[in-house]
């Protein structure tokens, strides 16, 4: 009669944990393991999975600009990569939420190589496979309360033209399964500069780029120490220009300008570039309705 009351015992508390387990969502064999970073080559790049081989449903391509990613000179975005030099790439995600991941990789356009190097930033962590390397979220910086994600980027050699960054980011709902998250995959393209000369600021520099609300213009002052035209584009962060035109030519000394850009453009982060005399100068602006 103990050995019975024994066994019915042990069936009560395997029913009992076997319920736990299946209201926890354990019975599907799942944790949240990928909180601390996934494992490499789930950026959705060629020949790659992407987050959804971890979580239900299908990846969305990013045509909304969820995922905006810069790659920055100091304080400054670029729009195109001097071979050698280290960069600090930026990735932050529009969409609000209180979970939240990603993964990254660049590649060389011309083979699908790895182009460059990673080196991990104060919430990123980098891992790689098959020669390639990742840039992921931490475990730490999986939180909507983080504005961004940052790491280091050293171009890659001298020839090696354009170059894409692949990124895959998950917008999670925080229930702690796997249903119910948002993959996005989205690609951000950067040249290689014809010249290292386009990243030399002492013939030329801005003192001044901003966006005036309520006029629909961007204030540019500018010095430069020669006589030549000067062509505006305003870029946006997946590197479409949305809007180009020349200012003519400018003096050496200060010069001003108030540009005027289309009524219609979104509001967001845009990339002002002035190109003068083989020089790219940039400066990251506001647009505010």
């Amino acid at each position: 009669m103990k050995n019975k009351s024994i066994l019915l015992l042990s069936a009560m508390s395997l029913m009992f944990f076997g319920f736990q387990f299946s209201k926890n969502g354990i019975d599907k064999m799942y944790m949240p393991s990928n909180s601390g970073g996934a494992g490499a080559g789930k950026t959705g790049a060629p020949g790659e999975s992407n987050c959804t081989a971890c979580h239900s449903g299908a990846a969305i391509t990013d045509v909304n600009g969820v995922n905006v990613l810069a790659v920055l000179d100091g304080n400054d975005p670029v729009t195109s990569y001097v071979p050698g030099m280290t960069y600090t790439v930026r990735l932050k995600m529009t969409l609000p939420t209180d979970k939240k991941g990603f993964q990254s990789t660049a590649l060389q356009d011309a083979s699908n190589d790895m182009a460059g190097d990673f080196a991990a930033g104060p919430n990123t962590l980098i891992n790689s496979a098959n020669g390639r390397e990742y840039a992921n979220h931490t475990l730490t910086s999986n939180s909507g309360a983080v504005p961004s994600w940052d790491w280091s980027w050293t171009a890659p050699a001298s020839s090696t033209g354009d170059v894409t960054f692949y990124v895959a980011s998950n917008v999670a709902n925080n229930n702690g399964t796997n249903s119910g998250d948002e993959i996005w995959l989205s690609q951000h393209s950067i040249s290689e500069s014809p010249s290292a000369s386009l990243v030399d600021l002492t013939q030329s520099s801005l003192n001044n780029v901003s966006f005036v609300p309520g006029m629909n213009e961007v204030f540019i002052s500018l010095n430069t120490f020669e006589n030549d035209e000067i062509l505006f584009s305003l870029i946006d962060l997946k590197g479409k220009t949305v809007y180009k035109t020349n200012l003519g030519s400018v003096d050496s000394g200060t010069n001003t300008f108030n540009v005027g850009i289309p009524s219609d453009l979104k509001m967001g982060s845009f990339i002002v570039q002035l190109e003068i005399n083989n020089q790219k100068l940039t400066k990251l602006i506001q647009v505010v309705r």
